[in-house]
């Protein structure tokens, strides 16, 4: 064989061979050690709960005579940083935990970070809720005159059956609108107890529509005990006080709460603050607590008696007991009541004000007699 034969270039269909035996090669290294290129946003990070460990080291004999130890320092409290993202889809409507306003922001304001790849920007707006391990010691105790609990109005203490009317005034984004307002009570007649109540609270405005907010369940000694709460507008939304395994679920498969003694709703607060007002005498600074469902979840609110203040309502001056309960979180809603016992107790002024200034202010216009509850 000659030289010149010996260096022949290879054949095409072992150069196709060659290149296809590296095209594979590379392609196996690339889902081999590349798979996470394809996630849209990296995992999770995995969380462990916090934990203290203390080390103990004897003292080796070799080190025995070397200089006593300095004194060691003292450790400072152990400090849990949380970061609460803000739900940027505000509700609408009357609630305290979330926001309340009329009309409903637009879907395009809506954001979900979790949903998102990229770094939230510097101006996102975040609460930061900071865990202290130190003991913290407890406020001094308050006089009983201030410190005490919605659930002592008797069944003689609630209003007739009634339907407050109100004129509403709000304002969203800067622009003004007018609405119209009723907040509905009624029960069952007759002693026997318990008996069954529902009470309604319900908006309309003009090309939004009616929003309906309702509070079904049972008139004990005690108060009320609330069955079902509902909140209805474009769909309905629920939470369910299930008194046989004390809990309240919620509708969409939210999480439960615990069911607490005298717990109530964003309805059935108004008509069990009436007939508490009603019952007993307070002196401004006085707070109640009270565990107030919405048709997502269940936390205490604090209402705080402001001042005595008067309403004018159809030519005549209402004295009314302003409470307050101030927001919980940085973008909770304030809501103000304004309670007359001159209706039983009910309230004759209504204001929601979220942070961003945004607020519904309903104002009372008329009251008219309703019938009890059929059987």
């Amino acid at each position: 064989m000659s030289f010149a034969h010996a260096t022949t270039l290879p054949r095409r269909p072992q150069l196709l061979a060659l290149g296809l035996v590296v095209a594979a090669l590379h392609w196996l290294m690339l889902i081999s050690s590349g798979a996470d290129l394809w996630r849209t946003a990296p995992a999770p990070p995995h969380i462990r709960p916090l934990q203290t460990r203390v080390l103990s080291a004897e003292v080796p004999p070799s080190t025995a005579t070397q200089a006593p130890e300095a004194p060691r320092p003292v450790k400072r409290a152990a400090t849990q940083k949380t970061v609460v993202q803000p739900d940027a889809a505000l509700e609408t409507g009357l609630q305290a935990v979330a926001s309340a306003e009329l009309p409903a922001p637009d879907a395009s304001d809506a954001s979900d970070a979790s949903a998102s790849s990229e770094p939230a920007s510097d101006t996102t707006p975040q609460i930061v809720a900071e865990t202290v391990t130190e003991a913290i010691a407890e406020p001094p105790a308050q006089p009983a005159s201030l410190t005490t609990h919605a659930q002592v109005a008797k069944v003689g203490n609630f209003p007739n059956n009634t339907q407050i009317n109100y004129n509403l005034t709000g304002q969203e984004r800067g622009l003004s609108y007018h609405a119209s307002g009723a907040l509905k009570w009624q029960s069952k007649s007759g002693p026997a107890l318990p008996r069954t109540y529902a009470a309604e609270l319900r908006v309309k405005a003009f090309l939004v529509g009616s929003r309906i907010w309702r509070s079904v369940g049972l008139l004990n000694e005690g108060g009320l005990s609330p069955t079902r709460y509902s909140d209805s507008w474009r769909g309905e939304r629920a939470a369910h006080f299930e008194s046989d395994k004390q809990t309240i679920s919620f509708s969409g498969n939210l999480p439960s709460a615990p069911l607490l003694p005298g717990a109530q709703d964003q309805v059935s607060l108004f008509v069990q603050m009436a007939a508490t007002v009603s019952a007993q005498s307070f002196q401004p600074g006085a707070e109640l607590t009270v565990q107030t469902a919405t048709a997502r979840d269940a936390a205490n609110w604090t209402l705080t008696y402001k001042a005595n203040e008067f309403i004018e309502v159809d030519g005549q001056r209402l004295e009314t007991q302003r409470w307050v309960c101030l927001p919980r979180g940085k973008f909770d809603s304030q809501i103000e009541m304004w309670l007359a016992k001159a209706i039983g107790g009910l309230p004759a002024r209504i204001k929601i004000t979220q942070v961003s200034g945004n607020f519904i202010d309903m104002e009372m216009s008329s009251a008219e007699e309703l019938l009890a509850l059929a059987d």
